[in-house]
C-alpha cells in the first residue's frame, strides 16, 4: 500500500502546471513592462524606472 502511494503521480501534474503558468505570468508581466517603457520612449515620452517608481509611489501610496 506504501508502495502504490509513493509510485502514485496524480498529484504531480497540477503542481507542475501551476508552475509553469506562474513562470509565464511572471515573464509576461515583466516583458509587458519593458514594452511599455521602450513603446514610451519610442513615442517620446521617456519614461525611465525612476519616474515610473516616483509616479506609483505617489499614485498607489496610503496617506
Amino acid at each position: 500500500m506504501l508502495n502504490d502511494f509513493l509510485k502514485d503521480e496524480e498529484g504531480q501534474s497540477i503542481v507542475e502546471y501551476t508552475l509553469l503558468l506562474t513562470l509565464i505570468g511572471a515573464t509576461t508581466i515583466f516583458m509587458l513592462t519593458l514594452m511599455g517603457l521602450s513603446i514610451s520612449q519610442v513615442l517620446g515620452v521617456h519614461i525611465t524606472w525612476d519616474s515610473y517608481r516616483e509616479w506609483a509611489y505617489e499614485k498607489f501610496s496610503t496617506k
